[in-house]
């Protein structure tokens, strides 16, 4: 006899509020398909996410003889779902933990730089102000006002010209009072300056096709990459003496194998590069990871103040997976159509806050950190390994390449924690806890 099995479309889910930082609200899929099993489930199960309408369970957790067993109902694969194939790993045992990073990162890139001039349509439209009057006047007000309300600490990344000359000698920039102004801005709310570009043109040579897809020039030769990367952090040394840059944004997040390359031979004060965590147009993609030459690979998740169903899946997703908020975006999205400068800075701004209300809430335990403080986090998560042993009486870790503190995720799917040595645990949602270890062996015992 031939059973068939019937699929339906989800549509989204809604993750119960206890299973997962940030449930309790429904995030809609992108691109939904026939994914997911049409199924009922007897009382046994216990249900943990079911699809935006309710009626398909998703996630569900049951008892087999001596353990247990875990059903993902999703149907669907990618990065953009790890951190709910994480939660669901998590119900598995009597206690489950993972290395996490804790850490919320907010980037702006091309900042500081020249500020464009002329007038943006949408800003003449919406404040009948030039650009730059708009920066100095109504963004960075707005943006200091954000800061300061969620504990943000912004990291800039400093791009000397908008020029595309890729030939001759760098010409130095001249202008220097947007870059003091705005750089010693951002420097008193305790943000970071790094790296972007000499220009706004990719590391890449001429064996880059860009095609049809952005509108960039390729570099004439190594040699010119060069000398446009040492001009950048001289003109950095000189803008802002004493301040240690070490972060790297590659611009459009476009960096060929030879650019990534040279700044790892010719440019050691690099420490980090900061990308995408998805594919994108040209895209550099990475890993949260330090890469074989010591430089630590930290992707940016989700960027600009649309914040789609897309983004806010990765949002949600990666607090889970990596216990990480990675953003960026750019002053001149109030001049792109595409990022939402139709709409006008008061719409950008309240879905922005709407994002940020929503991270702080779903975890106030993160960490704000700025974008080479978020490297040293990645150091410590990438070494770190572990190994358990649960007795009726305990849990027990113990860590191994552990530095000098390291952040876990624990699930107690049996008892209750008490008692904690050589760290602090702190309750998160449900039976989900964050641990801070700071002895390599840990013991968290049972009430």
């Amino acid at each position: 006899e031939s059973s068939t099995y019937e699929y339906v479309a989800t549509e989204g889910i809604t993750p119960s509020e206890d299973f997962m930082l940030g449930g309790g609200q429904t995030y809609t899929f992108s691109d939904p398909f026939k994914s997911s099993l049409s199924v009922a489930l007897n009382d046994r199960a216990q249900v943990e996410a079911v699809s935006s309408n309710g009626r398909t369970p998703l996630v569900w957790r049951s008892s087999v003889e001596s353990g247990t067993a875990v059903m993902c109902n999703i149907g669907i694969y990618g990065k953009v779902f790890r951190g709910f194939y994480a939660s669901a790993f998590s119900l598995l045992s009597s206690a489950m933990a993972y290395p996490v990073i804790n850490s919320a990162a907010f980037y702006l890139d091309d900042f500081p730089s020249p500020v464009p001039s002329g007038n943006g349509k949408y800003i003449k439209r919406d404040y009948n102000m030039s650009i730059s009057e708009f920066y100095s006047q109504v963004w960075w007000p707005d943006l200091v006002r954000l800061a300061e309300r969620y504990g943000i600490r912004f990291t800039g990344v400093m791009i000397e010209n908008y020029g595309d000359n890729t030939k001759d000698d760098p010409v130095r920039q001249t202008d220097n009072t947007q870059f003091e102004y705005y750089g010693g801005l951002l420097l008193r709310q305790n943000g970071e300056i790094g790296y972007h570009g000499y220009n706004h043109q990719p590391l890449c040579l001429g064996d880059t096709d860009y095609g049809d897809v952005l509108p960039y020039k390729t570099w004439k030769n190594e040699k010119a990459m060069e000398s446009a990367m040492s001009e950048l952090m001289r003109f950095g040394k000189k803008m802002f003496p004493g301040t240690q840059m070490s972060v790297y944004v590659p611009p459009s997040n476009v960096l060929s194998e030879q650019g990534r390359k040279m700044l790892a031979q010719k440019f050691p004060q690099i420490k980090t590069i900061a990308s995408n965590y998805f594919a994108g147009e040209c895209a550099y993609t990475q890993e949260f990871e330090v890469a074989d030459d010591g430089i630590v690979e930290q992707p940016r998740i989700i960027s600009g103040a649309i914040l789609d169903d897309y983004m806010q899946m990765a949002a949600v997703s990666e607090l889970n997976m990596h216990f990480v908020n990675s953003h960026f975006m750019h002053p001149d999205d109030l001049l792109d159509e595409d990022r939402g400068a139709k709409l006008g800075w008061e719409k950008l701004k309240n879905r922005l806050e709407e994002y940020m209300d929503w991270l702080y809430d779903s975890a106030p335990e993160l960490r704000n950190l700025t974008g080479s403080e978020l490297s040293g986090a990645i150091e410590r998560y990438g070494a770190l390994t572990y190994e358990k042993n649960v007795t009726d009486k305990s849990v027990e870790l113990k860590l191994d390449h552990f530095y000098d503190e390291a952040y876990l995720m624990l699930r107690f799917n049996d008892g209750i924690p008490g008692k904690v040595t050589g760290g602090e645990l702190e309750h998160v949602t449900g039976n989900l806890y964050l641990l801070y270890a700071v002895n390599d062996e840990v013991t968290i015992e049972k009430k």
